[in-house]
């Protein structure tokens, strides 16, 4: 049997922070103390608990002003890890207060456009990705890391967004809509055989696993190992984050759609403003473009 809705649901009501940044924000977590946004310049945004931000790292993991791509934080939200330009990798630890350098791992100096952790603080396992196709495997035992050898899961094609769910299985999708998962032996195929469109974005929570790209086209895998393809318009997907049943995507044009009650609705925002990074809150993030920090306002 069929059940209808009579009406369309309010739009979710979002506003445009107070964020002492200018520069491009290009991701956006959740920690122990609130969320945590990286961009331009090293910049390492923070939202305190009255919901004022501030400036918690100014210049990169080497204090050498590298633009930050990805910031991912560990399962227990005690320490943050970004990576960025000119092979910048490093971790702030937030019960110690201080940053700890790990840039140009295993000698890599390009890029590291996504960044993926799993594991609580001092027993975290990473996943690094450059633009050239590798992906850097490593583990922490206490405090540094140890890189593991370099793989190249899609044969040299970028990998362009990673994630990993809690049982520390890792995910990667490329530019030719293909999605990767980690086995023991290094990486497996798993989709999607119908993609026609480049992915950009992953998110996995809980047996939930979403992978976007272009043209607006987005991808649930079912429990049977399937994919259902949903379309959020024409933009492309830039950016995932899912909590519980709540799930956000942010792109190209301004692209930003939250899904509740199992079906994706707009939102009140109509900035053009690329959105690089979302996060499920509460409150809901989106970062990007010229300084681009939203919140919501339905807490």
């Amino acid at each position: 049997m069929w059940n209808f809705e009579d009406g369309a649901d309010e739009p979710l009501a979002w506003t445009t922070a107070d964020a002492p940044v200018s520069g491009t924000v290009y991701d956006v977590t959740e920690t122990a103390n609130g969320p945590c946004a990286v961009g331009d310049g090293g910049t390492v945004l923070g939202r305190a608990g009255d919901g004022t931000w501030g400036v918690i790292v100014s210049d990169g993991p080497g204090a050498r002003g590298e633009t930050l791509r990805a910031v991912a934080a560990t399962d227990d939200g005690r320490r943050i890890w970004v990576s960025g330009t000119g092979g910048a990798v490093g971790y702030y630890d937030l019960e110690r207060g201080d940053r700890v350098d790990c840039s140009q791992p295993d000698g890599i100096d390009v890029t590291f456009h996504a960044l993926t952790v799993s594991g609580a603080r001092g027993s975290e396992k990473l996943l690094l990705a450059d633009g050239n196709g590798v992906v850097l495997p490593g583990t922490v035992d206490g405090e540094n890391p140890t890189w593991d050898r370099r793989t190249t899961p899609a044969d040299g094609t970028a990998i362009t967004a990673l994630a990993a769910d809690e049982a520390g299985y890792g995910y990667g999708v490329d530019g030719n809509g293909t999605v990767w998962q980690t086995t023991p032996a290094g990486w497996e195929r798993i989709g999607i055989a119908d993609a026609e469109d480049s992915l950009y974005a992953a998110v996995a929570s809980g047996s939930t696993l979403v992978v976007g790209g272009g043209n607006g086209r987005l991808y649930d895998r079912n429990e049977a190992g399937g994919w259902t393809p949903h379309s959020l318009g024409d933009a492309g997907i830039e950016c995932l984050d899912a909590d519980g049943a709540t799930r956000l995507a942010g792109g190209e044009g301004g692209l930003l759609r939250v899904r509740e009650n199992e079906t994706w609705h707009e939102t009140d925002w109509d900035g053009d403003a690329t959105v690089h990074g979302v996060l499920a809150g509460p409150p809901h993030i989106a970062v990007g473009e010229n300084g681009l920090v939203l919140e919501s306002t339905d807490e």
